[in-house]
């Protein structure tokens, strides 16, 4: 009886992943709004700190840090066979119908970007709403608070001063760090009895992780096989990249379009456009520029293409979570992480809110160069887009006082798009 009742909470855990995939827009930080309200808020699997924690040392991890939150999340709540499907039920569905979407490219409108213009600022209303319950959820100490404050300015308004040095995917594990490395100096909390840690590493997944980094780099040394080479390309993408699908993009666009030439530059443009509309992690972008990059062959071969292009950018990430999760369940308890967790949870709510706040700058305000965000480059008239501010404070506000499923806010925000044309 006892097993049947896990095996139905972990299908109702799995339906919730889905729900979660389904309405997933606006890239990783919009991801981990969807999880507060649904997994934490909704139906409390874990609290708002340990989604923060395992958010932080996520964050500090090569891959798509969105995609790694939620396969711990799954690995947390039902061990490794459950982070496993999880990964799956989150990953197939854009995967799949980016397949589609590359297979038949050409036959797509622009439109279809126009009708999900509403979908961005109802993204920033779950961010900035996520951000703020967080906030007031896990930061209760003057100090981190301090923390909190001190992230908030380095990632979000120091990029108006010194946006060249502060615009790095590295800023994010950084300030995560400082944040640590403050509460373990100058927590006042009390001194805990130290311990010796019993920590069973699980080597092989990390044997797994490097071998086949190796093997996948000698293949693609050998092998003039395409699918051999996509899985290569890919699986040291997953493996390198640090900051999210921002950073992975621009990665791919130079090995793919400019040195391999399987695909055209505009092409990889309307993927990304394409890979904005379709709910799922950003990392899909693989999915289809592996499509494509077979676009020549059968059917069947760039459903292949697409297939072993997405097990190549995901499989480092998990593997790396599937060696990493067991340590830290081990570690977390230590006085030394005990001291330090606290101030990082602090940074990563700041972090969440400083990621609203650069959401909301390019959508909210009219600047006179695309993506140069110095105050003195502000549109000298019509500053505001009051229509799109409309839309963030109404959803923040439904989002603070209601409980309308998320995924509802994502189907209104894209038939108003169809209907007001």
């Amino acid at each position: 009886m006892a097993s049947k009742v896990k095996s139905i909470k972990r299908i109702i855990f799995l339906k919730d992943v889905l729900l979660i995939a389904l309405s997933a827009y606006g890239g990783p930080n919009m991801h981990l709004a969807l999880y507060n309200k649904r997994l934490v808020e909704h139906k409390k699997y874990l609290k708002t700190e340990e989604l923060l924690e395992l958010y932080s040392l996520c964050q500090m991890l090569p891959g798509p840090s969105s995609t790694q939150t939620l396969v711990s999340i799954g690995y947390k709540f039902g061990g490794p066979f459950l982070a496993f499907l999880t990964l799956l039920v989150w990953v197939l569905p854009a995967a799949i119908v980016l397949t589609i979407l590359a297979i038949s490219v050409g036959f797509f409108s622009h439109d279809l970007l126009d009708y999900l213009r509403f979908v961005q600022p109802v993204a920033i209303a779950f961010v900035l709403t996520a951000g703020i319950k967080m906030f007031m959820k896990s930061v209760s100490t003057k100090l981190d608070y301090t923390i909190g404050i001190f992230a908030f300015v380095v990632a979000a308004l120091l990029r108006h001063v010194i946006g060249e040095y502060v615009k790095t995917p590295w800023i994010f594990p950084f300030v995560l760090l400082v944040g640590g490395v403050i509460s373990y100096l100058f927590t006042s909390r009390k001194e805990l009895e130290y311990t010796p840690l019993k920590v069973k590493i699980p080597w092989r997944n990390l044997v797994w992780f490097i071998a086949l980094f190796a093997a996948a780099g000698i293949m693609g040394k050998l092998s003039s096989n395409r699918l051999v080479l996509l899985f290569e390309n890919n699986y040291r993408f997953g493996s390198l990249v640090f900051g999210g699908g921002n950073v992975l993009i621009p990665m791919i666009y130079e090995q793919f379009v400019n040195f391999n030439q399987y695909l055209t530059s505009d092409e990889f443009i309307t993927g990304i456009g394409l890979v904005q509309a379709v709910p799922g992690p950003i990392f899909t972008i693989a999915t289809y520029a592996s499509v494509l990059s077979m676009k020549g062959f059968s059917v069947l071969e760039q459903v292949a293409g697409g297939a072993v292009g997405t097990i190549g950018i995901f499989l480092p990430g998990a593997l790396l979570i599937f060696f990493v999760y067991p340590i830290w369940r081990s570690i977390k308890t230590h006085p030394l992480v005990v001291k330090a967790l606290p101030g990082v949870i602090a940074a990563s709510a700041g972090l969440v809110i400083a990621a609203a706040y650069l959401m909301f700058l390019p959508v909210g305000l009219n600047w006179i160069e695309a993506d140069n965000f110095y105050f003195t480059n502000l549109a000298s008239e019509k500053v505001v887009n009051w229509g799109q501010l409309g839309i963030i404070v109404v959803t923040g506000i439904s989002l603070f006082t209601t409980k309308i499923a998320s995924p509802w806010y994502i189907v209104i925000a894209i038939v108003a798009g169809i209907l007001i044309h």
